[in-house]
């Protein structure tokens, strides 16, 4: 997962310009850079550690931050039925008993939802104390922007693969048909919950595009997948507009990260 990348436009002592995003966890950790003045993303870097990257060439001031923490307990929940105060009970139906964290809700205008989560407290508060303004935002807030901005001609599937879950968001038209998290051990697990999400979502598999994205996702599992799924590909490639002048080999690894200015602004 090791990835290092850096424009030349990029200046980490130039202030209040640049959006600077985080995804970490127990285990990795990574950070990007946008310019907010023309959202290029001018700065990459990840590692599997849990202390951020390249320290050094963080943006000195940035005017935003934005974080995701994994892992993340999390659902969906309709406006109308999110009532002050039940949230952990929402949160609580879907995964069982809950650890001890930070419960949040971040709302999700185009679905009239909300996305009631939990962090790791210890990450997020070590984060926190370094950027006190930063702003927390649920891993499947991001994935899920990115499936209905990719749905607009035809039914898309994103399917994102970490160290410790699969996350699958499934839309169509610009509207969720599915989000969901599913513990995934080998090549034929992924393929098998793909398939089925599909099935619920009734969608036949030659009538998806499959964007493929996440620091896990194999070349056997990709392969298994391109068996099944004629229109799949990588969710983000090195020619995306917002990478140019960025030198980062398969940037779709990194989707949840770059993705994440989006759905902060």
């Amino acid at each position: 997962m090791r990835a290092s990348a850096f424009s030349p436009a990029y200046d980490p002592a130039r202030e209040r310009s640049w959006h600077l995003s985080i995804q970490t966890s127990t285990a990795s950790g990574g950070w990007c850079v946008h310019d907010l003045a023309t959202g290029r993303c001018v700065a990459l870097c990840a590692d599997q550690s849990t202390a951020l990257p390249e320290e050094g060439r963080l943006p000195l001031r940035p005017a935003r931050v934005s974080f995701t923490v994994l892992p993340e307990l999390s659902t969906l929940v309709p406006e109308s039925a999110l009532a002050p105060g039940s949230e952990a009970g929402h949160l609580r139906t879907v995964h069982g008993i809950l650890p001890t964290g930070l419960l949040r809700d971040e709302p999700i205008g185009a679905l009239g939802a909300r996305c009631v989560y939990l962090h790791n407290e210890a990450v997020e508060q070590r984060l926190l104390g370094r950027f006190p303004s930063a702003r927390p935002l649920p891993m499947r807030a991001v994935l899920v922007h990115v499936a209905l901005d990719r749905s607009v001609d035809k039914t898309a599937a994103l399917i994102h693969r970490t160290a410790e879950r699969l996350d699958l968001a499934i839309a169509r038209g610009q509207q969720l048909l599915l989000s969901n998290t599913f513990h995934a051990a080998t090549p034929e697990d992924v393929l098998y919950y793909v398939l089925y999400a599909l099935e619920q979502c009734g969608t036949r598999p030659d009538n998806v595009s499959g964007l493929i994205a996440g620091t896990h996702l194999t070349g056997t599992e990709e392969d298994l997948l391109k068996k099944y799924l004629p229109d799949i590909g990588p969710a983000i490639t090195p020619s995306d507009p917002n990478l140019a002048g960025l030198d980062l080999d398969r940037p779709h690894r990194f989707t949840a990260l770059l993705e994440q200015q989006a759905c902060a602004s």
